[in-house]
């Protein structure tokens, strides 16, 4: 068993610990055989969920090959979900050192809260383990969290003033719910990085790393990534427009206040989210099938 070493625990099991399936049925009292087909049906569920999630996110990060948001073979995108076995939950990445491109759904590893790989070979990136389980940690509504080094988002965290500007109507969905960290403090292997990162999070959907890279947090693992997306898009747009010396031309704050407030519970983003991302495994389940086994 691998085990994700140096890792520096809050007091307390991670919130993410507590199964995500209920187990229904009364086990050793009354009908035996109900009580065995209940865990059967636990496990059937499980296993069900560990292989979709672990199909989406093996999904994302081709996609996210494709759109070049990779740098090499570090950073990382995680999810939650429950174990193959049906007890507990595990959070899913890559193996260190597996490029993008070549990720498929059975290769991802399943970690356990202490760091402990679980399901899959190979060992997980520290940094990895240490930003991603103080997110998880600190945050009960969201299942996904990625961490990139996109070229423009990253970009724009090199500026002193590296706020995201309302100038694009896909600039909307970001406002005033991205936080931003500009107390840039080294490598997360000490421990301590990732809960400081996730109290930069706090409740937001993503958070600006000055001098680093970005990281997008969602309910499910489509909607990070479309929020990973399109943050990278609109961060694009804006670093173009500024290369023109020209003043931004911002989009009113009641206006993209009035949109941030139709959008409250995601009624667009996330069905948009889960199309974006199906679209990428049509794609594969044609192109190479692989990646969704």
């Amino acid at each position: 068993m691998s085990v994700v070493t140096g890792l520096c625990r809050g007091a307390g099991l991670l919130k993410w610990t507590r199964p995500l399936i209920s187990r229904v049925g009364t086990r050793g009292v009354g009908n035996t055989s109900t009580a065995q087909q209940a865990d059967e049906d636990i496990l059937r569920n499980a296993q069900k969920q560990n292989q979709q999630t672990r199909i989406d996110l093996a999904t994302s990060y081709r996609a996210m090959e494709y759109y070049n948001l990779h740098m090499g073979v570090c950073n990382h995108l995680t999810a939650l979900c429950p174990a193959a076995n049906g007890e507990g939950t595990v959070m899913l990445l890559v193996p260190h050192g597996t490029h993008w491109s070549q990720v498929t759904a059975n290769c991802l590893l399943g970690l356990n809260e202490k760091g402990e790989v679980l399901e899959g070979g190979g060992k997980p990136e520290q940094s990895a383990a240490e930003i991603h389980m103080a997110v998880y940690d600190a945050r009960d509504d969201i299942k996904s969290v990625m961490h990139t080094h996109a070229p423009y988002l990253t970009a724009l965290g090199a500026l002193k003033d590296c706020t995201l500007r309302m100038i694009h109507q896909d600039s909307m969905r970001f406002y005033n719910n991205v936080a931003y960290d500009t107390e840039y403090d080294g490598f997360a292997t000490t421990g301590e990085e990732g809960p400081r990162m996730a109290s930069k999070l706090g409740d937001k959907i993503a958070l600006i790393l000055g001098n680093h890279g970005v990281l997008t947090v969602g309910e499910t693992v489509a909607v990070a990534f479309d929020h990973m997306y399109y943050m990278e898009r609109v961060a694009m747009y804006q670093m173009l427009a500024m290369q023109t010396g020209g003043e931004l031309q911002e989009i009113q704050p009641q206006v993209a206040a009035r949109w941030s407030l139709m959008q409250e519970g995601q009624p667009f983003i996330l069905p948009y989210a889960e199309t974006h991302l199906q679209g990428f495994k049509n794609l594969y389940a044609k192109k190479c099938p692989e990646v969704l086994q």
